[in-house]
């Protein structure tokens, strides 16, 4: 198992004899319908394994023959660069899809008209293509400086976890996700979401106005009208955009509610990047056609846009039909509690000693979310529907990405403690028998797994794992100093809530073990640190290292892969099927 980034080439490496130009000025004089064509053409790429990441192969695509002439030239100035700088064409690309998003975003935000339309094709993809290579330069030239002030701020032990986990943080959501897999874990989490809501009585009103706006009869309807979206993308058999055309009988109503999909007030999404696209990742091109902006952000809308159709709807609502909060509604209530609580329950069964969050709470101050002991091995998981905001993630200094961080999963200014410290503290009440509901281990064999369920993909990315695990471990050390006996407290495992619910079916069938799972991540992934292992060569030695950057999912989906023991769970037949009766 191993993780690669590519080198992004940018204006400069094509270019290296001429200045650039302001974006806006290549782009005048390209009407608006052109460049959204374009934009969705490029957000069309397979994210894995596109045909165009060799720049070669993109260049040939992209140009016309009668412009062979900037083509060869561009060819020849790359081909220069890698071989003067120790690349090679394999590990280099020009398609870059935060580039891809950024300028579909100026071409959604474009009002067409200005500076007229009067430049010829051949111009027009010159200057698309410059324009797109400017955006490669302002998006990847300027992270070398936060590589220096990484190097120069934080300690040697933290240093390439954290520069990996910037490099990838603002894009590693957009890049790394297999589609099948999040088409079922949106659309089971969608099913949950409505079963949740459908057994409050605070949300009757609430439901009922949604069904109303989208003239649905009930949540069947809604995610059968959803599917041709869903679908179009699954299906796709080649790169570039991906149209829906609707006919037959239905097909008013079909256009009617793909237009009522999009988030009118994007304001509800908040902490969201890219959140015109996001809110809109399909556009009508034709009567009876539309175009997918985004493959990614259109799959999406199948639970995100769910609870967004919800906010805008909500807002509307009087005080007496509404819930009284919404987002505590959906991010605690549901995500935290009640999903985790069904996930786990299903992973573990009736085996082991099992306590849920809402058994604990009202006899218990900071208990965990989740409690599952096997003997003397105790797991104690941690819930969070949280998320990094836009300007974050995308954030060029390392030390404001590191506060936002702690202020989200370990503790804030003020001393209050976030999600690491909770499990800090329940691993002291473990080891100290001072759980209160719990006792029956010997405190001085108990082995304890902490994990942290999160509920966006951006914690994914590479390197977050560890670069967390180092605030655990550092107050681990204070308990150790305190006089207790850690040396059975394992490192910090962050888990994605699509994970557990995507693999639940092979763990509840035990034919993989979450606890080994846990141990095996543990061991050899995000606790490796080098101290006492024996290599036959440097090569394992790297790729150990490689792998202890790696999340969990990466881990356990490499390992279902090679058992061969990929497939939707049965949820998708027991609860999805039945949509259709």
């Amino acid at each position: 198992m191993k993780f690669s980034m590519k080198l992004v080439l940018s204006f400069s490496e094509v270019f290296p004899n001429e200045n650039p130009k302001q974006l806006h000025e290549y782009l005048l004089g390209i009407d608006r319908k052109t460049l959204m064509k374009i934009g969705s053409f490029f957000l069309g790429f397979n994210h894995r394994g596109s045909q165009y990441s060799d720049p070669i192969a993109f260049m040939q695509m992209f140009f016309s023959p009668q412009n062979s002439e900037i083509m060869q030239i561009a060819s020849q100035n790359i081909m220069a660069y890698l071989e003067q700088n120790g690349h090679t064409l394999e590990n280099a690309e020009i398609p870059y899809v935060v580039s891809s998003l950024k300028f579909f975003e100026f071409a959604f935000n474009t009002d067409g008209t200005a500076g007229g339309h009067n430049k010829s094709e051949q111009q027009i993809e010159i200057d698309i293509f410059k324009a797109y290579l400017l955006l490669n330069e302002q998006l990847t030239k300027v992270r070398d400086a936060t590589i220096h002030q990484i190097d120069n701020l934080l300690p040697l032990h933290k240093k390439a976890t954290a520069i990996l986990l910037f490099l990838q943080l603002h894009n590693f959501d957009l890049t790394n996700y297999d589609i099948d897999k999040l088409f079922v874990t949106q659309f089971l989490r969608a099913l949950m979401f409505f079963d949740f809501l459908h057994k409050r009585e605070d949300c009757k009103t609430l439901l009922q106005e949604f069904y109303k706006y989208f003239d649905v009869e009930d949540y069947k309807e809604y995610l059968k009208r959803i599917l041709p979206l869903t679908s179009s993308i699954i299906k796709k058999d080649k790169e570039a955009h991906t149209d829906i055309v609707l006919d037959g009988s239905a097909a008013e109503k079909d256009i009617e509610f793909l237009n009522k999909l999009a988030i009118d007030n994007v304001g509800v999404l908040e902490d969201f990047d890219f959140k015109n696209i996001r809110a809109t990742p399909i556009y009508r091109v034709s009567e009876r056609t539309f175009r997918i902006i985004s493959p990614l952000f259109a799959m999406e809308l199948v639970y995100n846009g769910l609870y967004w159709k919800f906010k805008e709807i909500n807002d509307k609502l009087t005080k007496q039909q509404k819930p009284k909060d919404l987002y505590g509604l959906k991010t605690f209530e549901f995500s935290e509690k009640f999903v985790l609580n069904t996930v786990l329950k299903e992973i573990f069964g009736e085996r082991f000693v099992q306590k849920t969050g809402e058994e604990l709470d009202p006899h218990f101050d900071g208990a965990p979310d989740y409690y599952v002991r096997n003997n003397n091995k105790i797991i104690l998981f941690e819930s969070k529907d949280i998320m990094l905001n836009a300007q974050i993630k995308e954030s060029m200094d390392f030390l404001e990405i590191q506060h936002a961080l702690s202020e989200k999963l370990y503790k804030k200014e003020d001393g209050t403690g976030k999600a690491v410290m909770q499990l800090i503290s329940n691993v002291r009440k473990t080891l100290t028998l001072k759980l209160g509901f719990d006792t029956d281990y010997s405190a001085e064999d108990v082995i304890i797994s902490p994990v942290l369920v999160l509920h966006y993909r951006m914690f994914n990315t590479v390197g977050l794992n560890k670069f967390i695990n180092f605030w655990f471990q550092e107050e681990l050390q204070i308990l150790k100093n305190e006089g207790l006996n850690v040396s059975n407290v394992r490192p910090l495992v962050i888990i994605d809530i699509d994970t557990l619910i995507f693999n639940k079916d092979v763990f509840a069938d035990r034919i993989i073990e979450l606890e080994n799972c846990l141990t095996d991540y543990q061991t050899d992934y995000v606790g490796y640190n080098g101290l006492g292992r024996l290599f036959t060569s440097q090569h394992y030695q790297n790729q150990a290292l490689q792998n202890s950057f790696l999340p969990f999912a990466a881990y356990l989906d490499d390992k279902v892969d090679k058992m061969g023991l990929r497939k939707a769970p049965r949820d998708i037949e027991n609860k999805g099927f039945k949509i259709f009766d």
